[in-house]
């Protein structure tokens, strides 16, 4: 497994995924009847990318500099990450600089913990010396994930998020 830039090698397992993460009512922001339309799939891929060079995003605590990453075996995608390279007020409370997703036919199978780790490694290799992340308190998965990643509780944030510091080398 590894980290890869979004890319067009990747659209038949993202649309797998995206249906997979449709059943489970997630990213339903994200149309795959458009997506699955192969120039429509490449000019989101573009928006992405563009979105954190400029910094925007649909909601406006995310409008941030920000890296998006998949995380990859061959040409199947697990997941996908998205490093903030910097905080604003809003991410400070609910966000952070790192958050992480795997899709549920694999999770349970250390791709979240291995995930995190390459994406800390990605936010040191950026200049962050250490990163935040922010999680639900009863989302016991994303506490074990961020712990076993060296997280260290920092307290609750006033959007009623777990606030933990990682690490970045």
């Amino acid at each position: 497994m590894t980290l890869a830039d979004p890319g067009p090698r990747y659209h038949r397992s993202f649309l797998d995924a995206l249906a997979e993460y449709h059943r489970d009512g997630l990213h339903t922001d994200l149309d795959p009847r458009l997506l699955a339309d192969r120039p429509r799939f490449l000019r989101w891929l573009e928006e992405l990318r563009e979105a954190g060079i400029r910094g925007t995003a649909p909601i406006e605590r995310d409008r941030v500099p920000h890296r998006i990453f998949w995380w990859v075996a061959g040409e199947e995608y697990l997941g996908r990450a998205r490093l903030n390279l910097r905080l604003n007020d809003e991410l400070a409370g609910f966000g952070g600089h790192i958050g992480y997703d795997i899709r549920p036919s694999a999770r349970g199978r250390g791709h979240a913990t291995a995930l995190l780790h390459a994406v800390l490694r990605a936010a040191g290799e950026a200049g962050l010396e250490t990163a935040l992340l922010t999680c639900a308190p009863d989302n016991h998965a994303s506490i074990r994930v961020i712990e076993r990643n060296g997280g260290v509780l920092d307290g609750t944030s006033a959007a009623g998020r777990l606030r933990y510091w990682c690490g970045t080398s």
